[in-house]
């Protein structure tokens, strides 16, 4: 047969599924073995409210940040959106506004900003990196007119302890969620539209509703991250960008491929434990805080890129819708 008549190549959905399963296997069991390390060197005393509470907020990043390159649109600027509904949660308590009032609100502004970030995406078809890196700018020079220098203090300080199980609770149950949806053909077809090389870029309405998805949705998560670390701090700061560096590390790392979007179940779960517990790890080792947070989230960033490309081999291609 001619080249034309080629049958296309078909998506080999069993061998993906138990790809990505065998590389959630790998994960779990390197974060059993760094879970011994970090117990040993601490002799079990790091498993507190430290190590849970980065679990659920560095994880509410990164499951902002994989619902947005799950429909196609990498929301580069989740880790500036937290930050700003940190500083717009403390500043309304610091107005003596109730603390859930004073979220919500952070919540309702941060969604709305990401709304239409997603429809001037969706409309224009613009790269969802380009228009979220207009975002990120935003967000922060917003936080950082808010903000103090110093930070803005919670009046009632530091969340109870009880708030440390109820975030993770919100992470674990929202990524095992979002990644059993996405298992499904349908699901990414109907909410990614394919770019083609080289072609002009033109509206499409399901390019339209996976952005508007994308962006509200990781806004929705990257605002319950600020608000939670607000919480644990006691006050919200204006930092850098390296939650945001991990959370696309522990996405990419977790098996989402940055080429097809595709990814597994449970992978972005083990990759943020095993990421948290190597920062912990290398801190109580005493080495440099650049190569206990920056490093490790660059190489696992690399890394990642291979696994994606990896399990893509071996699941074939997509379907086109």
């Amino acid at each position: 047969m001619t080249g034309p008549d080629l049958p296309p190549r078909q998506p080999r959905r069993a061998a993906a599924l138990f790809a990505h399963l065998g590389w959630e296997a790998i994960l779990f069991v390197l974060v059993a073995v760094a879970a011994v390390i970090v117990g040993a060197q601490s002799d079990g005393d790091a498993f507190g409210r430290g190590l849970w509470m980065a679990v659920a907020t560095t994880g509410l990043l990164a499951s902002g940040f994989a619902l947005s390159l799950r429909t196609g649109n990498p929301n580069l600027a989740v880790g500036a959106l937290g930050m700003l509904a940190g500083v717009v949660y403390a500043k309304l308590a610091q107005e003596n506004w109730p603390g859930l009032l004073a979220g919500a609100t952070a919540v309702v502004i941060v969604v709305l900003f990401c709304l239409i970030l997603g429809v001037l995406t969706g409309l224009t078809s613009a790269p969802a990196w380009a228009v979220s890196l207009g975002g990120l700018s935003v967000a922060q020079a917003v936080a950082l007119g808010l903000a103090d220098s110093r930070g803005l203090p919670l009046p009632d300080g530091p969340a109870a302890d009880w708030a440390v199980w109820v975030w993770a609770a919100v992470f674990v149950l929202g990524t095992l969620a979002g990644g059993a949806v996405f298992l499904s053909p349908g699901v990414r077809r109907a909410l990614t539209a394919a770019r083609s090389d080289g072609a002009v870029p033109r509206f499409q309405g399901k390019r339209l509703l996976g952005a508007v998805l994308g962006f509200a949705g990781s806004g929705l998560l990257a605002a319950l991250s600020g608000i939670a670390l607000a919480g644990q701090l006691g006050g919200a700061f204006v930092v850098s960008g390296d939650r945001m560096l991990v959370a696309v590390a522990a996405v990419l790392l977790g098996g989402v491929s940055a080429f097809t979007y595709r990814g597994g179940v449970a992978g972005t779960l083990l990759a943020v434990v095993l990421l948290v517990l190597v920062d912990f790890a290398l801190r109580l080792a005493d080495v440099p805080s650049w190569l206990a947070f920056t490093l490790p989230a660059g190489l696992a960033i690399m890394f990642g890129v291979v696994v994606g490309w990896v399990l893509d081999k071996i699941s074939g291609p997509e379907l086109p819708a």
